[in-house]
């Protein structure tokens, strides 16, 4: 006989099937950790967006999840029911692999990091004195509103044995408050050795465009995303700048909660575009190559950096390749962008030789495409 269990990851409908081999004790034990994921949405869901993800789908997707040991049965059914909410969320909401904890009036502070980076531990330490929202995956839509993940939790009870994946009751975290969540803090995690750090856990802001660089790792199907850059530079706005916490033990990370929520990170102003495909090409009549965007590429500009988005890699462009990406919108040649960038920054040695490494450094990366004076009007080559 069939058993089920329904549940609802980042408002996606997963059913897992249970057959005869499961056992009714690994069957409680399943049903009680995963408890806090089931059943519906809580009431007063504060954006629609949360009630049509668990409409869009006219049938659960059904999870096949095969084990050995329950241990091991447990943690792959863990990764599977992530996997499966973040698929089929991936271009409708901002996921970001992180920990999450809630303030009573519903702030919620984001905590990043690479898996090994210790956000599991960081969210069983805070979520004791304030909600827990998640330990992996901290998913927001575009209004800011944050989908509460609260999946059990992979912790070692017994050094010689396996992980176990224990509930967030079971754990005494505190359950969500009674207010809709949003967005307050986004925060780097910088675990380091107690030895280094002589003054005590630190609050340091991060630059927009490296914290973009940062956080890009940790975010799932990001150039799903309508706009993808101008979605996380708009979040990173709205939450008053990324902040990196050096710290060396979860518990000094409580403590400083409200000068998270109060600090700011370093916010620069930025524009955006995305280069569209054209089909005009440069004059034959030039005599030397020419250089543009090359189409498919998003990206943002900052006062001394750019950052862009082609294939799904992030690059952070900076010395003199900021100010040649916006001379690159249209045709151009190696002659007129040394004579812009001389008449912007003034006359420098060897300064068409040092344009010309960076515009063959673009090229590598796919971002600018070259057409040869040779073949002008042909075919272009990257």
């Amino acid at each position: 006989m069939t058993r089920t269990l329904r549940l609802h990851p980042l408002g996606v409908d997963v059913e897992l099937c249970l057959d005869d081999s499961i056992s009714a004790e690994f069957e409680a034990d399943l049903r009680e950790s995963w408890a806090d994921v089931t059943g519906q949405p809580r009431d007063g869901e504060p954006d629609e967006t949360h009630r049509l993800a668990l409409t869009q789908l006219d049938e659960p997707e059904v999870s096949d999840v095969v084990g050995g040991s329950d241990a091991d049965l447990a943690s792959q059914i863990s990764t599977t029911v992530t996997l499966d909410a973040i698929e089929h969320n991936g271009g409708r909401l901002v996921m970001i692999h992180a920990a999450g904890i809630a303030l009573d009036d519903g702030r919620v502070i984001a905590f990043v990091g690479p898996s090994g980076r210790g956000k599991t531990t960081l969210a069983k330490t805070l979520g004791r004195e304030y909600g827990y929202v998640t330990d992996e995956t901290l998913a927001i839509d575009f209004d800011g509103n944050v989908l509460p993940y609260r999946k059990p939790l992979s912790v070692i009870v017994d050094p010689s044995r396996p992980k176990e994946q224990l509930s967030p009751a079971k754990l005494g975290l505190r359950p969500l408050p009674d207010a809709p969540l949003r967005i307050a803090a986004i925060v780097l995690m910088h675990r380091v050795d107690e030895h280094e750090l002589e003054d005590g856990p630190l609050i340091s802001p991060v630059a927009t465009g490296s914290a973009i660089g940062w956080m890009v790792p940790e975010l799932s199907y990001l150039p799903a995303l309508p706009d993808p850059l101008v979605q996380l530079a708009e979040l990173i706005d709205a939450t008053n700048g990324v902040r990196r916490v050096t710290y060396s033990d979860a518990s000094q990370v409580a403590a400083l909660v409200p000068e998270i929520l109060s600090a700011h990170g370093d916010v620069q102003p930025w524009t955006a575009g995305h280069s569209e495909p054209d089909a005009t090409t440069p004059s034959a009549t030039v005599g030397e190559d020419s250089y543009r965007r090359a189409p498919g590429v998003h990206w943002l500009l900052f006062a001394n950096e750019a950052v862009t988005l082609e294939a799904r890699i992030v690059r952070q462009l900076a010395g003199i390749a900021p100010g040649l990406w916006e001379l690159l919108g249209e045709w151009t040649t190696l002659t007129q962008l040394t004579a812009e960038l001389i008449e912007q920054y003034g006359e420098v040695a060897d300064a068409r030789e040092l344009v010309q490494v960076a515009l063959d450094g673009l090229i590598e990366a796919n971002l600018v495409e070259r057409v040869q004076a040779a073949v002008v009007g042909n075919t272009a080559s990257k």
